[in-house]
């Protein structure tokens, strides 16, 4: 027996080619749905020479040796072992080269002449690896969410009229448990026009707004991970707020950042908002700093990326007044936006989007804020400086991410 796939515009001609191609003795095993065609799976006989030629060309199977995996180490442990180098991993559970002694001789001196870079380089592994983690734990629940779905499909089933709404969200990214909050919304409306202008009242209405850019004065702590663009959305806000006032009355400051030509950055971007730049490495220096600026309207810190959890902890005991938005990518990952979130132990008083461009559909980010009440303040979409911050409410998010959407 062998299976054939068989696609046509619906049942009937899909059944006239099936009879066309393989005869009335072919046996139909399914008939369903796909792509907006019928595909049928046909079972049908071959014929003995053809079974004989198929034979011959398959490969002969290899003996492969049995091994026992009762003692194996999982996923988990075999990355952390070669990342950190930590995990001992045995010889018949893992097959791995010989070491390079010399390269590791030049790591462990790299390590002992700078402890500085050695704890920053092991920080990033270590959120990396956690990272990856997080990821692989979000596709196997949007896996399981999405097989509960499909089995709950006779109640969950949308119209053919909004059909290539939902297949649009699919398209640009929406998480299921998104998708599934909104299914309802869908079925209740006549039109996709009215299911859109519906979605975008209950995003828009589901998450809060920060108006901070009104009047914008104190301390600010920014804080992101390495890469979201914290460190222009800080120039950006500096920039801002001297256009307004005298640019005397703000200033920068790069907190505990050792990344090699972290402050060179920052002294770029301040002459670039024209404001003043300064540094702390510790939280003696920056309050002695603080003290000193005691005179400025406002205060940007900006902190470094890694290890964010307890450095806000840490500026948490120093300046408990001082407000903390985190900076997150549009288009970052669910599982990258709630490590984030977790960061600041629910304590942000904003989220801040960058990179948020016109082709960027940040459902994740929008899941998120939908089930943290977190507000969000501000957005900038260009890479540069020049790109003034602007304020940013859930309608605007929501408008944002349903406008132009891929539907056929």
């Amino acid at each position: 027996m062998e299976l054939q796939r068989i696609l046509a515009k619906d049942s009937r001609a899909a059944m006239d080619k099936v009879l066309e191609l393989y005869g009335q003795d072919a046996l139909v095993v399914s008939n369903k749905k796909a792509n907006e065609k019928t595909e049928i799976i046909v079972a049908i006989e071959v014929p003995p020479e053809t079974e004989k030629t198929l034979s011959e060309m398959q490969v002969a199977p290899v003996d492969l040796p049995e091994f026992d995996f009762s003692d194996a180490v999982d996923f988990d442990q075999v990355m952390e072992s070669h990342v950190f180098k930590t995990t001992p991993v045995a010889d018949d559970q893992c097959y791995t080269s010989a070491p390079d002694l010399s390269l590791q001789a030049d790591r462990s001196f790299a390590a002992a002449s700078n402890p500085i870079i050695n704890d920053r380089d092991h920080l990033q592994a270590r959120e990396i690896v956690d990272l990856v983690k997080q990821e692989f734990e979000v596709m196997r629940r949007e896996f399981k969410l999405s097989q509960q779905l499909d089995a709950w499909s006779g109640t969950r089933a949308v119209s053919d009229l909004m059909r290539p709404l939902v297949e649009a969200f699919n398209e640009t990214g929406m998480p299921v448990g998104l998708r599934a909050l909104l299914s309802d919304t869908i079925n209740g409306c006549a039109d996709l026009n009215s299911a859109l202008e519906e979605i975008t009242q209950i995003l828009g209405n589901g998450i809060d707004h920060l108006p901070l850019l009104d009047d914008m004065q104190g301390i600010h702590l920014i804080a992101g991970s390495s890469g979201s663009g914290k460190s222009l959305m800080t120039g950006r806000l500096a920039k801002q707020k001297a256009l307004r006032c005298d640019s005397q009355d703000v200033a920068i400051i790069s907190y505990n950042d050792s990344r090699f030509g972290a402050w060179n950055q920052t002294q770029l971007i301040g002459s670039q908002a024209g404001v003043d730049c300064f540094r702390a490495n510790t939280p003696e220096m920056l309050e002695q700093l603080l003290q000193e600026l005691g005179s400025r309207s406002l205060i940007l810190i900006d902190t470094a990326g890694v290890d964010v959890q307890a450095q806000i902890k840490e500026l948490n005991k120093l300046l408990p007044e001082a407000q903390k938005h985190l900076v997150v990518a549009a288009d970052a990952s669910e599982a990258s936006v709630n490590r984030q979130l977790k960061a600041g132990s629910g304590d942000w008083d904003s989220i801040m989007l960058s990179r948020l461009e016109d082709e960027i559909r940040p459902w994740p980010v929008i899941n998120a804020l939908l089930n943290t009440r977190i507000p969000i303040s501000v957005s900038a979409s260009e890479p540069s400086i020049a790109a003034a911050p602007v304020a940013l409410t859930g309608h605007d998010l929501a408008d944002h991410s349903l406008t132009n959407l891929p539907i056929a």
